[in-house]
């Protein structure tokens, strides 16, 4: 498992994480976060690690694109692509210089800022996880690769994992990792798979 590099300054809570990721849809407030890594092969796609690549990763993959806020109030900054060969449309999220989160939307203008997004080629229903999780994708083939989720709805899976890291030199303790992930569907095939990932 390759170290993240940013931090946070949200409250230790996974509660309040998932409101603010937007990730509470249909989840149980007593549920516990898994306690063990996620392989990180579930939150990379053509090789970019969430938590472990900066912006120049992702245009180096997809291409320049637009960096825009979603909110005046938060820090965070997004940059997004979409196909020219069919509706997908990935968003990328970053704080502190460093991807915090993915999203993969099989129809571009369910993202109300989609006119911002640049075409890139890699960009398809095709594109996938390194793992191999991608749109269209059916709910057993998700719990396959990513197990049993947290949360279960018709429409919904939200996982939610967290784990320890070692301190390394510059760094005074240990630091919490919380990664939540959220899979949308309808007709029981994949639309929107988001993954958000904190470190503190």
């Amino acid at each position: 498992m390759k170290r993240f590099q940013y931090a946070l300054t949200l409250p230790n809570s996974i509660l309040f994480f998932l409101m603010s990721a937007g990730l509470l849809i249909g989840f149980v407030e007593t549920a516990q976060p898994a306690d063990k890594a996620l392989d990180e092969s579930n939150f990379g796609i053509l090789g970019l690690i969430i938590g472990d690549c900066a912006p120049r990763d992702v245009y180096s993959k997809f291409g320049p694109g637009i960096v825009f806020k979603d909110s005046a109030e938060k820090e965070e900054t997004q940059v997004c692509y979409v196909s020219d060969k069919d509706e997908t449309l990935i968003l990328f999220s970053f704080e502190n210089s460093q991807c915090s989160g993915v999203r993969l939307l099989s129809q571009k203008k369910k993202f109300y800022k989609w006119h911002f997004c640049e075409t890139s080629p890699p960009v398809s229903r095709h594109l996938a996880t390194d793992s191999g999780i991608k749109l269209g994708n059916s709910k057993s083939r998700l719990k396959t690769i990513l197990g049993a989720p947290h949360s279960e709805s018709d429409e919904s899976l939200i996982y939610v994992y967290e784990w320890r890291l070692k301190r390394n030199t510059n760094e005074v303790t240990d630091r919490t990792v919380t990664a939540a992930i959220t899979a949308e569907f309808s007709n029981t095939r994949l639309i929107s798979f988001d993954v958000s990932i904190i470190s503190q």
